[in-house]
């Protein structure tokens, strides 16, 4: 079978490697769609050193062999696999920091979802990784599943109802976050985005207003439109760590400031750090998600309440994942989707 590998830092090739077959209490997925997302480009150039160098997360497809002893999921099942699951008994876990158990991470896709078939560990099958997808979700719409239920609990994560947010960088992690800000009845929700493609989806899917911080001070109309005192909540949805700079001074006197974008490794914040206490801005760091925000997830996909499917804009067949990496590097589509 065909599947997308990282060898090492830049160097990506697609493989002729095995079929894999399921374990005890494993199972294996014929891949359908899997998203590209920005935490796989960063894995490309080696600058995300968080979790193991595997690509392909947020994969979706059919269920093509189940193991022995595992239950209620059989061949032929439509499924989202989540990549990573907590152990639930922690002292991480136990104290509501589920995504930093020392197991989370420990396991994943095999060899990751950009692959014709991918091997779900039994960690993840006996822990409630894999959901059953409703027949009225597709394949797209369901690979969204995962980077809906890491904005949910981005949001979750804020320690106050924001009436006014500002999200810093509109692709697809920023444009999930918008939405579920508007679904939470959040007003104005204010953008910046440099991609002119992406600032457009984010005025179509309810941007007040977008900015391109590479042309507009960005905080100053932030402040303008709040009538000088700043928003309430800003979403930092890009890796780029000069936005989390703005979105410090973006916020007002005790606002909120949820980092959702991981900051590319070794980079450096530029910020004063008497802001965080003369002015009580609380910085919230938010990584990843676990079952309780996917299941959130996708019953929002099914119900219809989340647009997921307009972000898709570019589809590549996984012969051409390279140059699938390619567009979104250089941020020319909204989301690129990967299929077999």
């Amino acid at each position: 079978m065909k599947a997308a590998l990282l060898h090492g830092a830049g160097r990506l090739g697609v493989d002729e490697v095995p079929v894999p077959a399921a374990g005890p209490g494993e199972i294996v997925v014929e891949m359908r769609a899997c998203g590209l997302c920005g935490s796989d480009l960063e894995k490309i150039r080696g600058t995300y050193t968080a979790a193991p160098p595997v690509i392909g997360h947020e994969a979706v497809g059919v269920v093509a062999d189940v193991g022995k002893g595992v239950e209620g999921i059989r061949r032929g099942a439509r499924v989202f696999p989540h990549h990573h699951v907590p152990c639930g008994r922690c002292s991480a876990c136990r104290g509501g920091s589920p995504t930093m158990c020392p197991r989370y991470r420990g396991t994943n896709l095999e060899p990751g979802g950009f692959a014709e078939h991918f091997r779900v560990p039994r960690w993840n099958v006996e822990r409630g990784g894999v959901l059953r997808l409703p027949t009225a979700v597709d394949f797209e719409r369901a690979t969204f599943i995962e980077p809906l239920a890491c904005a949910i609990r981005a949001l979750d994560r804020a320690p106050r109802r924001p009436r006014s947010a500002i999200v810093l960088g509109t692709g697809p992690m920023g444009l999930l976050a918008l939405q579920l800000l508007r679904l939470r009845g959040v007003d104005p929700v204010l953008a910046s985005e440099v991609s002119r493609a992406r600032a457009g989806k984010a005025r179509a899917l309810g941007a007040a207003i977008v900015w391109n911080p590479r042309s507009e001070d960005v905080v100053a109309a932030a402040r303008r439109e709040t009538d000088g005192a700043g928003v309430d909540l800003a979403i930092v949805a890009t890796g780029h760590v000069p936005a989390i700079a703005q979105a410090v001074h973006a916020v007002r006197a005790g606002g909120t400031v949820v980092l959702l974008g991981v900051p590319e490794a070794g980079g450096r914040l530029d910020v004063d750090p008497s802001e965080f206490v003369t002015r009580e801005v609380s910085l919230v760091p938010s990584n990843a998600a676990t079952e309780t925000e996917t299941r959130r997830a996708l019953a929002l996909i099914a119900r219809g309440r989340v647009d997921v499917a307009s972000l898709v804009s570019h589809r590549f067949r996984l012969a051409a994942f390279e140059e699938a990496v390619r567009v979104a590097e250089r941020a020319e589509c909204v989301k690129a989707l990967i299929t077999p």
